[in-house]
């Protein structure tokens, strides 16, 4: 079935958000052989070495809320090239599930916060960056046409 989606990604030219825990390599070599152009890897936990095999194929991965409580989810996003990093807070069970609370779409600002530290660098250039990526990843395609437009005329009227 996954190798049924994949295939229709490719003829399409779509996303595609991926989790791969536990099954890294195969992941790895499904994209290779569906020539996967635009994969979002979500919430990575898997081995270094497997994670810059990925990075080799152009896909961003998201640096979520369990970067505030995990050693490996920091060193993975210390060793994450920025050009391929994205955010997100996964949802309210991420954090049901690592702390016990529910989680709110606020608590990006302290993923924000904690990738500014592991990159020793600001605030502002983690979300710069992570915009940066964002549209490069959804620029020109067709099945994101309404809100390319939106998201383009927001990064202009930035700048």
């Amino acid at each position: 079935m996954f190798e049924f989606f994949l295939e229709a990604a490719k003829e399409q030219n779509k996303i595609v958000n991926l989790h791969t825990r536990g099954a890294e390599k195969e992941v790895l070599v499904l994209l290779k052989k569906y020539e996967i152009q635009r994969a979002i890897i979500h919430w990575y936990s898997g081995p270094l070495d497997i994670l810059d095999k990925l990075v080799d194929t152009g896909a961003y991965f998201t640096i979520g809320v369990e970067v505030l409580d995990s050693e490996h989810i920091t060193t993975i996003a210390q060793v994450l090239p920025a050009e391929r990093l994205l955010t997100e807070t996964d949802n309210p069970g991420g954090q049901m599930w690592l702390r016990g609370i529910l989680g709110m779409p606020s608590l990006i600002k302290e993923v924000i916060q904690i990738l500014a530290e592991v990159k020793n660098t600001t605030e502002q250039v983690i979300i710069q960056t992570i915009e940066t990526n964002f549209a490069r990843l959804i620029q020109g395609d067709p099945w994101l046409s309404e809100i390319n437009a939106k998201f383009f005329k927001k990064m202009d009227s930035n700048t």
